[in-house]
């Protein structure tokens, strides 16, 4: 998964709430802590699942969750599915 490479992000944060604002659309999220990590991290690079789930585990409020592999595949559909984010085939 990578970014959608036509967008421009702008972030705000308070406390463990996150808006995007996606210029190009218009459009404004509010997004938890899980779904900013995914979204921001596809900003970085291009990940695989189980490499964002990866990531994931090593960080204390997110490591101990048992069903992380299966929200972060919500997360990603729900990214594609919005524009935000693609699916890279290599």
């Amino acid at each position: 998964y990578t970014i959608n490479s036509s967008i421009r992000l702008h972030w705000a944060c308070w406390d463990d709430e996150y808006v995007v604002f996606e210029e190009a659309s218009g459009q404004t999220q509010r997004m938890g802590p899980l779904r900013a990590y995914v979204l921001n991290a596809l900003e970085v690079k291009a990940y695989c699942l189980d490499d964002i789930v990866h990531e994931l585990s090593d960080v204390p409020s997110f490591a101990g969750d048992s069903n992380l592999t299966e929200l972060v595949q919500t997360i990603l559909d729900e990214l594609v599915r919005n524009g935000l984010a693609k699916v890279n085939v290599e």
